[in-house]
């Protein structure tokens, strides 16, 4: 990965791309997959009857997330309280659509039991969190239609998913936890898939983790403009992190609805790789991740 495109490096005039030239054209490939996994899911490729629900609220996700960091990162605005410094609270939200492809490639190494997984797990965190309730609230009386409405969403989605007696009956033990991304690796088939997942760890979740949890990098990413021995460099450094903000999600998104395209076979190619590519003439890390996998992928 090469690291000139830094978070607080100057931005080359050269490589300066205005994003209303490739706004419209992202925000129709956001909806072409959200309508599309909406109408014309595939149940040919995926059986499970929670399949579509599933896939369409990824999709939504991703693009909530990704319209809510180019708000954050938006240049054109002529509103004084949205100050530039507000941008550098996107880089946590990068990590949102980057678990959502981690969640895509461990899906496609075993779709159909993978997509069960997902849904037992769930349903095992809710009891979880209905039996920690009764524990605290159990005997408080304003707690009881709750209590009663959380009960009878269980039982629905129990039969929902296909979880039995026996997993119902201990849920910590009997239903898998789903994995993290670090996790998913390990339970990775493919080697090819492996590797991917290696460099996404390696080269883009290690940095949005930190960012996250304010370790010390995380919190230098966070917090750098902010230092009284910056104050002089200031706009610079907010400027750049806005300008790789815009670019990371703008990135992820691309890679997030590749997956999709792959996984669901929406066959939307031509348009993907127009954009990847477009975009890759301005940040090298665009074209890093295109060529090591998208590229192949979109042919």
């Amino acid at each position: 990965m090469c690291k000139n495109n830094s978070f607080f490096n100057d931005i080359p005039k050269e490589k300066t791309l205005n994003y209303q030239i490739i706004a419209p054209k992202i925000r129709n490939l956001m909806e072409f997959y959200i309508n599309k996994t909406d109408r014309s899911f595939p149940y040919n490729i995926i059986q499970n009857n929670n399949a579509r629900g599933m896939f369409l609220t990824f999709a939504n996700v991703a693009k909530n997330t990704y319209k809510t960091i180019i708000f954050l990162c938006d240049t054109m605005s002529q509103d004084p309280t949205r100050k530039i410094e507000y941008s550098i609270s996107s880089i946590p939200l990068l990590r949102v659509v980057l678990e959502e492809i981690f969640t895509m490639v461990f899906f496609l190494d075993d779709l159909d039991n993978r997509v069960n997984t997902y849904h037992k797990s769930g349903w095992r965190e809710s009891k979880i969190y209905y039996d920690r309730c009764v524990k605290s609230y159990g005997k408080n009386k304003d707690w009881k239609e709750w209590f009663t409405k959380f009960r009878l969403h269980l039982e629905e989605t129990k039969k929902k998913f296909g979880i039995t007696e026996r997993e119902a009956s201990n849920p910590k033990k009997n239903l898998p936890h789903w994995p993290t991304p670090g996790k998913m690796k390990k339970r990775i088939q493919s080697p090819d898939l492996k590797d991917f997942m290696q460099y996404l760890e390696d080269w883009f979740y290690a940095d949005f983790s930190q960012a996250s949890h304010l370790s010390w990098p995380g919190l230098a990413m966070m917090g750098a403009p902010f230092l009284r021995t910056n104050i002089n460099k200031k706009e610079g450094l907010l400027r750049k992190s806005r300008s790789n903000c815009a670019f990371y999600a703008t990135t992820l998104i691309f890679a997030f609805f590749s997956e999709l395209d792959n996984l669901l076979a929406f066959n939307n190619k031509e348009e993907l790789k127009y954009l990847w590519t477009l975009v890759s003439e301005y940040w090298m890390i665009t074209k890093e991740l295109y060529e090591k996998r998208y590229k192949s992928l979109l042919q």
